[in-house]
């Protein structure tokens, strides 16, 4: 989609009037940034001046143009300076934002075997499992810190072996669940207390060859079954509000990946679960992965 129609409404100042023109064109509902500070040659000018600019629907050119040349005939009184002020206008060029939200979902690799792709831009890519996911309004396109992380830790621990069933709480898009299926894992059951989610994540596993995982809306509360590997991509308060839960729900020999948590929370979150001891930490910028082993 091309959104079209937007002008540049730009405003050459006095350095010093700045905030007061910012003021103004405030109270005209209309946001504003400095572009730039110069050195001004006219020594009866300001030693500098700046450069205002806003950008508004061609409809508003007008009025919003009216009113400032206004504004500076009526400071001009208290602030000389204020008659060198110079108001140009400008068509904004045509910004198609498709282009730029698929500019910031780009393929990315992830470990040895995993490779997130979305939909408009999946690559060839030999010895790796390809996951198409559509960006959507759920949780994990694998752009963020603690999916990718995620993702990462479920690559290494299933080539640990001993991974026959895994369980994915909170799956958003799907994406994790369906990494577990395409590494190889017999039996996936993925759930979500979003049940609006559950749409989108049943066509990204439908999509990614991953059909067979079992999707559910509900808290892990209610799960009764345990699993090898239990998966929780979630917030830290929440991590430790359910950590009983889960703990349930991972087998004898089982191992429980966190994440979602930042460096400042780990050590809360690893002591919500004292039946555990941390075996492995993975880090990206603040955001923190932990392995969880009796």
């Amino acid at each position: 989609m091309i959104d079209r129609g937007w002008h540049i409404v730009r405003l050459e100042i006095a350095e010093h009037l700045v905030d007061a023109a910012a003021s103004f064109l405030e109270d005209q509902g209309v946001t504003t940034i400095v572009t730039g500070v110069r050195e001004v040659p006219d020594i009866r000018a300001a030693a500098e001046h700046a450069t205002l600019e806003a950008h508004v629907r061609e409809a508003q050119v007008t009025a919003l143009t009216d009113g400032l040349a206004h504004w500076l005939a009526s400071l001009e009184a208290l602030e000389p300076a204020a008659a060198r002020a110079r108001v140009t206008t400008a068509p904004l060029p045509a910004l198609d934002w498709d282009a730029v939200f698929r500019h910031h979902h780009r393929p990315l690799a992830i470990g040895a075997r995993l490779l997130v792709a979305p939909p408009w831009e999946v690559p060839d890519a030999p010895g790796r499992e390809v996951l198409v996911v559509e960006p959507g309004m759920a949780f994990g396109t694998g752009q963020h810190e603690t999916t990718r992380t995620c993702l990462e830790e479920i690559e290494a621990v299933v080539r640990a072996g001993a991974v026959s069933s895994a369980l994915d709480v909170g799956t958003g898009t799907g994406v994790l669940a369906a990494a577990l299926a395409r590494l190889g894992v017999p039996r996936v059951v993925a759930l979500d207390s979003d049940a609006a989610v559950l749409p989108l994540a049943r066509a990204n596993l439908v999509r990614n060859r991953a059909g067979t995982v079992e999707l559910f809306a509900g808290g892990v509360a209610a799960v009764r079954a345990r699993f090898d590997l239990v998966v929780a991509n979630l917030l830290a308060d929440i991590l430790i509000a359910d950590a009983p839960a889960l703990t349930s729900v991972v087998a004898p020999a089982g191992r429980l990946v966190v994440s979602g948590l930042l460096d400042s929370q780990a050590d809360a979150v690893a002591a919500a679960f004292p039946a555990f001891r941390v075996t492995a930490t993975r880090a990206a910028g603040p955001w923190r992965t932990l392995r969880l082993e009796r």
